[in-house]
């Protein structure tokens, strides 16, 4: 655009934040996310008063999510301050704000509203709670509540295994002896011993390494007497395990799981081979590239040698999210 389109766009901007529809507010929102950044200051300002005083959920929830995508650090505390909005909605996308800021001033309010939280039930905000504490900087400063919370037994079992996943995100090495009772545990939900197996490798805790490749022995043979995705979960989160803790015999093992006849656990073990990016996986990659039965083992294949030879590629988390940004 030349300056005086830009200028013209920037009037029509900031007349439509004020006094637009709800729609027109929104579709404004989305524009300003593509307006050159040293013509946008005084925009930015309408966001900081939408915060304050935005009636329209909505629109609010649209702010929030632009005010995150632009990386707009200054209205932190108004995000910060929207985390006891009583729309639920509002709050957790202004969580989710939050953590895309990488806000350090979130960890405290955060813990103060986990604290007073239900953890004997599922629920996808305590969840999106423990997430972002797991990836905010100092978010370690949970972990002394949330090991309380995860040797409480009778806590939702779903919500103790996000639990496990935040040790390990946050490398808490205090949590490997609550993280291996439960991960080695028959007897419990094979969710929480999947994540707590995932958070062990997370944390390289070497001292369960023995213990996992005895699991991962014990899978292998009672292939077909244990429920079909119960063993599923476990050999995939065993394996991974055993590659973040730099395990060398695990390429072997990677090697057998590789014919396995679930396609997951194929899909997985690919993935794992190309982050390890070891040539000597090169001729079983291609041949699961040009022949897998699974296309989408066939595209893991080739993206696993792409990463083998060098070729710079995206994490399958953000070719997921640029399919999703595509259908909306």
């Amino acid at each position: 655009m030349t300056e005086e389109q830009i200028l013209k766009k920037k009037e029509v901007l900031s007349k439509v934040l004020r006094y637009g529809t709800s729609q027109e507010r929104k579709q404004a929102l989305f524009e300003l996310l593509s307006f050159p950044k040293e013509q946008a200051n005084e925009l930015y300002l309408y966001l900081g008063e939408l915060l304050e005083s935005e009636k329209d959920i909505g629109v609010k929830i649209v702010v929030l999510r632009t005010v995150g995508e632009l990386n707009l650090h200054q209205f932190g505390d108004l995000v910060i301050r929207l985390f006891e909005d009583p729309n639920e909605d509002v709050t957790k996308q202004a969580i989710s704000t939050a953590k895309k800021l990488k806000l350090t001033t979130a960890v405290g309010p955060l813990i103060e509203k986990v604290r007073k939280e239900d953890f004997t039930k599922s629920s996808n905000q305590l969840t999106l709670m423990i997430n972002t504490l797991a990836e905010l900087p100092n978010g370690i400063e949970a972990s002394p509540f949330f090991q309380i919370k995860f040797k409480e037994k009778f806590n939702n079992s779903d919500t103790r295994a996000q639990i496990a996943l935040y040790f390990g995100s946050v490398k808490d090495s205090s949590a490997e002896s609550m993280l291996s009772d439960l991960a080695f545990d028959d007897a419990a939900p094979t969710t929480l011993r999947c994540y707590s197996i995932n958070a062990l490798g997370k944390i390289k805790a070497n001292n369960a390494k023995s213990k996992l490749l005895e699991l991962l022995d014990s899978l292998k043979k009672t292939a077909g007497k244990l429920d079909g995705k119960k063993a599923q979960s476990l050999k995939i989160y065993t394996i991974g395990a055993l590659v973040l803790l730099g395990d060398k015999d695990v390429i072997q093992e990677l090697n057998e799981f590789a014919r396995d006849d679930d396609a997951m656990v194929r899909l997985r073990v690919i993935e794992h081979m190309g982050n390890l990016k070891d040539p000597s996986a090169l001729d079983l990659l291609e041949y699961k590239r040009d022949r897998d039965p699974s296309p989408k083992v066939q595209k893991a294949a080739k993206r696993a040698i792409d990463q083998i030879k060098g070729v710079e590629v995206s994490s399958p988390e953000e070719e997921s999210e640029k399919a999703e940004n595509v259908t909306e």
